[in-house]
């Protein structure tokens, strides 16, 4: 029966890094520091920060935000002018209910940073809204269930023109206008 003796660089589950016995334990602070991201954190992909200052740059204007675990990301905007919800900056800050003479409330204000791209981002108010119905929010049946819950519909409206004897212009239009929409809505859906 061989042995084999370990390499240089083999190490058994028994023995310890050096460093171990120089370096004291961060598990502390790194508790803290990962609690108040979890805390500020909303659906895994941004986050709560605090707008720490606002410092104009000439033609831009710097946001500096304060992350939960006291590091800081700045972002840049181009400088309003005129002042028009065409530029984000605006946005933001009227979203945030300040106007442009009271800017310097805004130190402070609570506002929800994405990644784009690596970096942290303001979110922006105009797109907030904009994501698409798919997978995520419907499921991965999405467009099954809409045809389905539409054909029910469709069913039960049928079923009661037929019942009441009333199959005549109105309620040939009726079932027209349900198909048809029942057709965008699976279009859309899809």
């Amino acid at each position: 029966m061989d042995s084999q003796q370990p390499g240089p660089n083999d190490r058994s589950a028994t023995e310890r890094p050096e460093t171990v016995a120089t370096e004291g334990s961060d598990a502390a602070d790194l508790a803290d520091e990962l609690g108040r991201v979890q805390l500020r954190s909303i659906d895994g992909r941004r986050l709560r920060a605090r707008i720490e200052s606002v410092v104009d740059r000439g033609g831009t204007i710097r946001l500096w935000y304060r992350l939960p675990h006291d590091a800081y990301a700045s972002e840049e905007f181009e400088k309003p002018m005129p002042w028009s919800d065409r530029f984000k900056f605006a946005r933001v800050i009227e979203d945030l209910g300040y106007s442009p003479s009271s800017l310097a409330g805004i130190e402070g204000e609570e506002v929800v940073l994405g990644r784009v791209g690596g970096e942290w981002r303001v979110e922006d108010p105009e797109r907030r809204f904009e994501e698409p119905l798919g997978a995520g929010s419907l499921g991965a049946a999405g467009p099954v269930a809409v045809l389905g819950f539409a054909i029910t519909v469709l069913y039960l409206v049928l079923l009661f023109v037929t019942t009441a004897g009333a199959m005549d212009l109105v309620g040939a239009l009726a079932v027209a206008a349900m198909l048809c929409s029942l057709a965008l809505l699976v279009a859309y859906s899809w």
